[in-house]
């Protein structure tokens, strides 16, 4: 049971049609740090009519990390959504540019531990005033059974009647197991707080002193084959186990980002370059007929400096 949220998609006023919450929390307010680097991840359909709604975390100022399972709609690329309730007016948008998704998602998921159920989006635009990226658990030592971790997300409120998504929400509940697998943690949400429907790809934070650092990322719960309550275990994705994948992915996003700019600066210079040649061409032209006309040559100078005074004028109207 993965934990994204399916929507139909009506601008965010929208109708709860599966899973993924944070239930037994509390709303975030626009102080908590918390919300200073938490983001809704909104993946459409390929029919445009619907999407999944999960959540996801800034660790860069223009990359958010997020579950796999979550980007796996084929429709229209995703769009990052930013503010403590995603159906206000006021939240702030951004496209998503480019995605890794890890290579063991392709062949472990749904399969046993260790799913590789983790992926990174880069989005286009500067961060909205207030956000900023949160460090992550450079350890896995840093994090041990029984720790207490903070747990936000944009999912549901309520198992049963799976309403409540789009507001963001935390709670707190403690590791139960941190090596069923290599990459994996299990943590105890049986006491009626936890993730749910659309918390998919959303932080699990360790407190390090005063200052929260990212140790997970929500990928489903668990055991399988339980009740869909939301009410038993739930497995996050560990960071440190990922840690050489995400710099290389991260600086990967970065480079095709940049060769990407360069080449639309490329193409946008050669269209000008052939602009002015093709006008330069025709204007020679011109300036050839006359010659060989019937006109005085004084008429032909007076023409041929109209011409070159147009091209001028042209071609500061071109630059800017």
């Amino acid at each position: 049971m993965y934990l994204s949220f399916v929507l139909i998609f009506l601008g965010l006023a929208s109708h709860a049609m599966a899973k993924d919450f944070i239930v037994g929390g509390q709303d975030i307010n626009s102080t908590d740090p918390i919300q200073a680097s938490t983001v809704g991840i909104y993946d459409p359909s390929p029919d445009g009519r619907s999407g999944a709604l999960c959540t996801g975390t800034l660790i860069r100022k223009d990359v958010a990390v997020t579950a796999a399972h979550c980007l796996s709609g084929g429709g229209q690329k995703p769009s990052l959504i930013f503010g403590p309730d995603l159906h206000s007016p006021l939240a702030e948008r951004r496209s998503v540019e480019a995605i890794a998704i890890n290579p063991k998602w392709k062949t472990n998921r749904g399969i046993g531990m260790d799913q590789g159920d983790i992926a990174l989006v880069k989005f286009g635009g500067s961060l909205p005033d207030g956000y900023k990226p949160v460090r992550t658990v450079s350890s896995d030592q840093e994090i041990r059974a029984g720790s207490e971790v903070t747990l936000a997300g944009y999912g549901i409120s309520n198992a049963q009647t799976k309403t409540g998504a789009g507001k963001l929400r935390r709670t707190e509940v403690s590791i139960l197991q941190n090596r069923p697998g290599k990459s994996e943690m299990i943590l105890d949400q049986s006491h009626g707080r936890g993730a749910c429907h659309g918390d998919s790809g959303g932080p699990a934070f360790l407190r390090n002193g005063r200052k929260l650092v990212l140790a997970g990322v929500t990928n489903r719960g668990y055991p399988p084959h339980t009740p869909d309550d939301c009410g038993h275990q739930v497995v996050y994705t560990k960071l440190p186990a990922y840690k050489s994948w995400i710099q290389k992915s991260t600086k990967k996003l970065e480079a095709n980002s940049s060769e990407a700019m360069r080449l639309a600066k490329h193409d946008a210079f050669s269209t000008s370059k052939a602009f002015a040649k093709n006008l330069g061409r025709a204007t020679n032209n011109r300036i050839q007929k006359l010659r060989t006309s019937h006109s005085p040559r004084s008429h032909i100078q007076r023409n041929h400096k109209k011409l070159q005074s147009k091209i001028k004028r042209k071609g500061s109207a071109r630059r800017v």
